[in-house]
């Protein structure tokens, strides 16, 4: 009896608990969209408002005359070839480690489970040297190959992924004359769609938002990614109104919160697979 009973009130109680700390994350982001809209005079008054008494859109285009449109292309482009790219390579390295026979797959395996023990920062200077004696610095060469090297993590993932893929499956394949070419077309890769999911909405986030490589490996104002335009905005905060400088960080985040309204159906239900794996 008691448990029917208290039962209702712990239900709305994990309700409550869920939409206040909801609330609480969302509250910087709603600040964020509303000083977006105000004049630069009312953005810095107090009190403060927490609706804009006019909404001012044209600080729409104000925001992309601050941001060079190039950084816009370049963030796409970084993050659309590190995706695409950096899940090809694990996916298909995850497998070949999973359930292909051959020579060295063994120290292969432990390599990599290794570099995952190597801290970024380590490795920072000695790419550095890597790319500038190519002749990579400030091209799109040096900006993704680098990142796209990073699979350690991916592979490690995909490997315990496949690892638990019936071997009955693919023998039956195989046994009706399909190449291992085939077997991962056909079987193997529409079977992957929970860790694919859940790799490419991580590593779309991390891409975007990444600093620290863009920063070090161009010099050139055309190379700039989004993150580098930002952080010059911050820098120059006194030339720059604070509502056009949350306009801009608003434009930037767009893109990504669109994405995600996009494919979030993807993403829950490969997010929800890989737990249940």
């Amino acid at each position: 009896m008691s448990t029917s009973v208290g039962h209702p009130w712990r239900r709305r109680l994990h309700v409550s608990a869920v939409i206040f700390f909801g609330l609480l994350m969302a509250a910087p982001f709603y600040w964020m969209i509303i000083n977006s809209f105000k004049s630069s005079r009312e953005v810095v008054a107090y009190p403060p408002t927490w609706w804009p008494k006019e909404w001012h859109f044209e600080n729409i285009e104000a925001a992309l005359g601050f941001l060079d449109p190039s950084a816009i292309v370049n963030s796409v482009i970084f993050t659309a070839v590190i995706t695409i790219v950096q899940l090809t390579l694990v996916v298909m390295t995850g497998f070949a480690l999973a359930k292909m026979r051959f020579f060295g797959r063994g120290p292969l395996l432990t390599l990599f489970i290794l570099t995952m023990f190597v801290p970024g920062q380590v490795a920072l200077i000695p790419t550095f040297i890597l790319i500038r004696n190519l002749n990579w610095i400030d091209t799109f060469m040096g900006l993704c190959i680098p990142i796209i090297a990073q699979t350690s993590f991916g592979v490690f993932i995909f490997r315990q992924f496949y690892i638990s893929m019936p071997n009955e499956i693919l023998d039956a394949a195989k046994i009706d004359g399909a190449n291992w070419g085939q077997v991962f077309l056909s079987i193997v890769l529409p079977l992957s769609g929970p860790p694919i999911a859940a790799y490419t909405a991580v590593t779309v986030l991390t891409a975007w938002n990444m600093y620290a490589w863009p920063l070090i490996s161009t010099t050139e104002k055309d190379m700039r990614t989004l993150p580098l335009a930002l952080a010059g905005l911050g820098q120059s905060f006194s030339q720059t109104p604070p509502n056009i400088a949350m306009m801009a960080v608003l434009l930037s985040t767009l893109p990504i919160i669109i994405f995600f309204i996009v494919c979030q159906r993807y993403f829950i239900n490969g997010l929800g697979g890989a737990i249940k794996e």
